[in-house]
């Protein structure tokens, strides 16, 4: 499953601050990452625009930050 399977549309390239699902005192910096807001209450991240690249779901209650927001290429860029 590729990233297009969850969401086809307002795919974005960025730089993403969460709260670490197993130790909430610590923050995962994920940079240069593939975003969609979406679907409703969560963020899909992954690494690139290809069908291999997995995809997480993280609930926005542990976004800490999105910045450097840009558009993403076309699918099949790889990254």
């Amino acid at each position: 499953m590729d990233i297009t399977t969850v969401n086809d549309r307002h795919l974005y390239r960025a730089r993403v601050v969460i709260q670490d699902p197993a130790d909430q005192s610590r923050r995962l910096d994920l940079n240069e990452r593939i975003v969609r807001f979406g679907p409703a209450g969560w963020l899909t991240v992954t690494t690139a625009l290809t069908g291999s690249a997995g995809i997480e779901v993280y609930p926005t209650s542990h976004v800490l930050a999105v910045t450097d927001l840009r558009e993403a290429g076309q699918l099949g860029d790889g990254g």
